[in-house]
């Protein structure tokens, strides 16, 4: 399956860059990466997503990839963006799938765009970082800390840590493998997901790794919206064996969403996206129409 790349010039003159894959004319799905990541974190293999009937967009964030910059943005403007691309691309409803970080962009999109959007998957997802405490209970909080205090030695840091990755992957996969549970090297060790992983990785910094560091802190600050509010389908994966995320995170969210469905995973990590691709995108296209 070719993966078709484009790029749409937004309204305020930005460029948004995205991918598409799976089946074109089929139910569209628009999927969000983690950080590190960029539109080709893609999970599950081309003919996995084939299988599963889904029209699999894939965009990446400012900063990210193909995707210009946007000073001073929170996650809620990022519906702005997706709300844009649907309309360039005739998708007048469709669904959207959040993994880790990116499961704040996709609720944003279930808050702002309900109108449009039919269901929302997060997995693994981050909870609202300026809450009280959930820096600490993040997997690497040393990380996120320096996006906060110290972004230029975080910038620097995944600049090296990513050149690592291209000459020498074999020490990238030891390092980005950290603290990583039996579940998540299982994974992680397989070669074709090593592969897609650091092809995303290198693209996240295709612009260098500044992109990648204001995300992090632009996930830190207020949101702006409220996920109570959020009254579309929203489904919730989360792993007991996950390094990145608190258990209960997931927990956080099937409380806070009116409505929200957890799906607990026992023996999996932050990567059980990969192994459940199929079940994620079956869940999203058999969604009910609207939570009540």
């Amino acid at each position: 399956m070719r993966l078709r790349d484009g790029r749409l010039r937004l309204r305020d003159g930005r460029l948004l860059g995205y991918a598409e894959r799976g089946t074109p004319g089929a139910r569209p799905v628009l999927d969000f990466h983690g950080n590190p990541g960029s539109r080709l974190s893609f999970w599950g293999t081309d003919d996995v997503i084939r299988e599963h009937g889904v029209r699999l967009i894939a965009l990446d964030r400012p900063g990210v990839g193909l995707s210009d910059p946007h000073p001073g943005r929170c996650v809620a403007d990022w519906a702005d963006d997706v709300d844009q691309l649907a309309d360039a691309l005739g998708l007048e409803r469709f669904a959207v799938l959040g993994h880790s970080v990116g499961g704040a962009y996709a609720a944003a999109c279930a808050s702002v765009l309900a109108s449009r959007v039919s269901a929302a998957a997060l997995v693994s997802p981050i909870i609202p970082l300026d809450s009280r405490g959930a820096i600490a209970e993040l997997g690497k909080p040393g990380q996120w800390l320096l996006a906060r205090d110290r972004p230029r030695l975080l910038r620097v840091s995944i600049r090296t840590l990513f050149l690592l990755a291209r000459t020498a992957p074999n020490l990238a996969r030891r390092a980005f493998n950290t603290n990583s549970t039996a579940a998540e090297k299982r994974i992680s060790s397989r070669p074709e997901v090593l592969a897609r992983a650091l092809a995303s990785a290198r693209e996240a910094t295709r612009q260098g790794a500044r992109g990648l560091v204001e995300d992090m802190r632009v996930a830190m600050r207020p949101w702006g919206f409220d996920p109570a509010r959020i009254a579309v389908p929203l489904i919730v994966w989360q792993g007991d064996e996950d390094s990145s995320i608190r258990e209960s995170w997931g927990d956080w969210w099937e409380r806070s969403v009116p409505g929200a469905v957890l799906v607990q995973c026992p023996g999996e990590g932050h990567l059980l996206i990969e192994e459940r691709i199929g079940e994620i995108l079956d869940a999203l296209v058999s969604a009910p129409a609207r939570v009540e």
